[in-house]
């Protein structure tokens, strides 16, 4: 009953952690290719292992990418190998030679970015001299190249289940998240107005709208990688990505008005506490409510009244204050504006 408790917790640890599920999948895939390269006559089970290594990726668009740089360096390699080998020998010209081929053949066939392409020919490079190797041969390059694709093929399986789902899958879930957890920030903010605000109420909102901005933009780096990559991956749909880049770029900017809102009531109670206990800022719950409301869910049609923006604005005992309420409602309404124009784009 331990052991069998102990192997789900491990289970469960490596199922949750993207680093050892990619370790565990990585070791998996070069022990398979070296088995099935060591059962197999003409399959060298060595460049199958280190292949199955080389190309396993956290995604499987990456994978399929690292597994086809891996062949044309076999193909591309082998072919300007048996050039140099036949007429200067194998020495140290012939590895320049082949490393210089390497990146001349990314560059010309255009199978990488430009800020790519340096990786993508040095991993070229690497696999061409593995199968050419000192003793060379027609047999010898056989076997080489077949542990090669066996050994990409391996990791194709292995990183097709390092990351569950899809990839825009994914990143509509990861969306999904940060914009039911600004909504819950905003809900807490209507809440909060409503009673005695001090300094720590309102660093916390801000500190949590923080994070919720910088996760937005770590959300679009990945997109923008997918977008990037798509060709790479028959689960990548242009319409889905497409759909998935529009609802990020509204939640991007949501983001930025609820990080807006929370850095100006942070200010507001730290130069003026007494804004926090007079309910100055109650009237501006039902903005914030509303604001909230939309995030969570762009079909509500729940808007702020009027009068409750102008209760929130007379509320204001001095110029400044007006300024800093007035831009907080500002920053509501434009949220509530954002969820309705997304509604109206999906119709």
């Amino acid at each position: 009953m331990g052991s069998e408790s102990a192997g789900h917790r491990l289970g469960q640890i490596v199922l949750h952690s993207p680093y050892l599920r990619l370790a565990v999948l990585t070791a998996a895939a070069a022990t398979v290719a070296y088995l099935i390269g060591g059962v197999l006559a003409l399959v060298d089970p060595v460049p199958a292992a280190i292949t199955a290594v080389v190309a396993t990726r956290a995604t499987f668009h990456h994978a399929a990418k690292e597994a086809l740089f891996q062949v044309i360096g076999v193909v591309a390699g082998s072919a300007v190998a048996f050039a140099a080998i036949s007429v200067i020998g194998f020495g140290p010209a012939t590895i320049a030679i082949l490393v210089l081929a390497s990146f001349g053949v990314i560059r010309l066939l255009q199978v990488a970015d430009p800020r790519s392409a340096p990786y993508a020919a040095m991993a070229v490079a690497v696999t061409v001299i593995l199968v050419i190797g000192a003793q060379m041969s027609p047999e010898g390059a056989l076997e080489r190249f077949l542990g090669v694709m066996v050994g990409g093929a391996c990791a194709l399986v292995a990183s097709y289940f390092t990351s569950r789902g899809k990839p825009v899958g994914r990143a509509e879930v990861e969306l999904s998240t940060i914009q039911n957890e600004l909504a819950e920030l905003l809900n807490d903010v209507a809440q909060g107005v409503q009673m005695t605000l001090t300094p720590d109420i309102t660093r916390a909102w801000f500190d949590k709208a923080v994070y919720l901005r910088d996760e937005t933009m770590r959300l679009a780096v990945a997109v923008e990688d997918v977008r990037d990559h798509r060709r790479w991956s028959p689960a990548i749909h242009e319409f889905d990505l497409r759909e998935l880049e529009r609802q990020l770029r509204v939640t991007q900017v949501m983001a930025a008005r609820v990080l807006a809102i929370a850095s100006d009531l942070n200010h507001l109670i730290i130069e003026r506490p007494a804004a926090g206990s007079s309910h100055e800022l109650s009237p501006l719950a039902r903005v914030f409510a509303a604001a909230a409301a939309t995030i969570a869910d762009p079909t509500n049609e729940s808007a702020a009244s009027e009068t409750s923006i102008h209760q929130a604005l007379q509320a204001a005992d001095d110029t400044a204050s007006m300024v800093v309420l007035g831009g907080l409602v500002g920053h509501a309404q434009r949220i509530t504006r954002l969820g309705e124009a997304q509604e109206d784009e999906a119709k």
